[in-house]
């Protein structure tokens, strides 16, 4: 997967934060405590994608699961996706 920088307010309209002023964050809330993290390096342009359990920090295994949740959790991952393509930041 490679990703692409957009202007800074077209970044921030979509969600994107730069506290960390090397990188672009996005963080969006799938459901209850689970969320959707994008890191966007500024230089190089790699990213990685977390699906995290906040409860406990860890990775939620949405796509090992066969529950509601992992659906509902499938779906919203696939939203956020579509948007981010749609916009131009995933590019594949």
């Amino acid at each position: 997967m490679k990703f692409n920088i957009l202007e800074e307010d077209k970044m921030r309209e979509l969600g994107f934060t730069d506290h960390a002023k090397t990188r672009w964050y996005l963080c969006k809330r799938l459901k209850d405590n689970i969320t959707f993290n994008l890191r966007i390096s500024k230089k190089s342009l790699n990213g990685e994608i977390d699906i995290l359990d906040e409860l406990c920090l860890q990775p939620y295994p949405y796509e090992t699961m066969q529950n509601d949740t992992s659906t509902i959790i499938k779906k919203g991952v696939d939203e956020v996706m579509d948007k981010l393509r749609k916009a131009g930041v995933i590019v594949e």
